[in-house]
């Protein structure tokens, strides 16, 4: 599809900055108190870990039906606003349900079409950054700034209006949702027609299975944090409002360093930039098991500007230069399925058996141990070793 002008303008730039903001206020909503809102239900450890694990499975599946659809059809936008309206209807029969069963098809039917915009507005904004020389982290920090607006508003709102509140914040911002998909331009595919190829035959390549090994355990040692850390601060008697700040300082730390994610990778390279983040995972993993005392979870909520901010610029930089025009939503599908689907939904299905078997402060440990295997894996397979100057200038990668 022909590029569209009108994306690289303040008015086509912000209305990116505003689907980041709002896509990501409704993860405010769902990550942080999801949990909660099951656990106010009456549901066992298990059945929580399941439906928290549920967004995540049937991200495995749905990018890799979006992607390609939208890399056949040229029309990512189109296709985003599909899924974007299909979350919308499938989020509202959850109203009235209480039971494990009754939930969980409807939970995969509202993951199914709620994973499908995101990679493929990621993949026109990376088109941009390459043609126009835009910032991605300036426009991906407004997805902070909403996660942060809405994990810290909801808070004492919940508190105050009881936990089923939840279901009318998520709705609101689903709409919200649906209508920036649909006021977003279509860029197009920068350099669609010079990079072809086989995707399989991109995907054989060891660095880039690699990569993706990579980002899966990176975000399954997250499945603890995003599953159960809202629960385990309320065991140790924190309060929503103070839950929502500990969630809303984590994000504030992401903020500040979205904004110079590009010049940070520029200047040390995707390699370094993800290792870093792998390190800094499991040192924060660790801290938030060893211990309740606020300091030191103030400390390792700074962390998330490492463990998501620096991790996901670097892996999304590193997926675009991977991925060439043709292959692009597909690529991006596959780092959102593998990573964010399959890794986090293995993390969360994990951290629910492992919560009522050993405990919250051990499986936190467990977390610490996959992010340090993520680099173990990363070292083994050469990921990043063929783009030294941060991933910025196409070179072949090693096979």
């Amino acid at each position: 599809m022909a590029a569209d002008p009108a994306a690289a303008t303040p008015t086509g730039l912000s209305r990116f900055g505003g689907f980041y903001f709002v896509y990501f206020a409704t993860l405010g909503g769902i990550m942080p108190y999801w949990g909660l809102y099951l656990q106010s239900l009456g549901l066992a450890a298990v059945e929580i870990g399941v439906l928290v694990a549920a967004i995540q499975v049937t991200k495995i599946f749905a990018p890799n039906v979006w992607g390609p659809l939208a890399d056949r059809s040229g029309r990512r936008m189109a296709v985003a606003r599909v899924t974007a309206l299909g979350a919308l209807l499938a989020f509202l029969p959850l109203y009235g349900l209480t039971s494990f069963w009754a939930m969980l098809p409807v939970v995969a039917a509202f993951a199914f079409f709620q994973a499908g915009p995101l990679p493929l507005v990621e993949g026109a904004v990376w088109d941009l950054v390459q043609r126009y020389r835009t910032h991605y982290g300036r426009l991906r920090l407004w997805g902070s700034v909403g996660f942060i607006a809405t994990a810290v508003g909801l808070g004492p709102l919940l508190d105050r209006l009881g936990m089923a509140r939840l279901l009318d914040a998520l709705v609101a911002l689903l709409a919200a949702v649906l209508l920036f998909a649909w006021l977003v331009p279509e860029p197009g595919h920068a350099h669609a027609s010079r990079h072809g190829g086989s995707l399989l035959g991109t995907l054989r390549r060891r660095p880039v299975w690699g990569f993706f090994a990579t980002t899966f355990l990176m975000q399954a040692s997250h499945g603890a944090y995003y599953g159960f850390f809202s629960i385990l601060l309320a065991a140790h008697g924190y309060s929503g409002l103070a839950i929502g700040l500990l969630w809303g300082l984590g994000v504030a730390a992401e903020v500040a360093v979205f904004v110079y994610t590009d010049q940070l990778v520029n200047r040390f390279g995707v390699r370094s930039m993800l290792a870093g983040s792998l390190v800094l995972a499991a040192l924060r993993w660790w801290t938030i098991g060893a211990t309740d005392w606020l300091g030191w979870l103030l400390l390792a909520q700074t962390l998330h500007a490492a463990t998501f901010a620096t991790f996901h610029a670097a892996a999304a930089r590193h997926t675009h230069d991977l991925f060439p025009g043709a292959q692009r939503s597909s690529g991006f599908a596959l780092y959102s399925s593998l990573a964010f689907g399959f890794g986090g939904g293995v993390g969360s299905l994990l951290s629910g058996v492992l919560w009522e078997r050993i405990g919250g402060p051990a499986t936190f440990w467990v977390a610490a141990g996959m992010a340090l295997a993520g680099l173990a894996v990363m070292r083994a397979t050469g990921v990043a070793t063929g783009f030294p100057d941060g991933g910025g200038q196409r070179t072949q990668a090693r096979a």
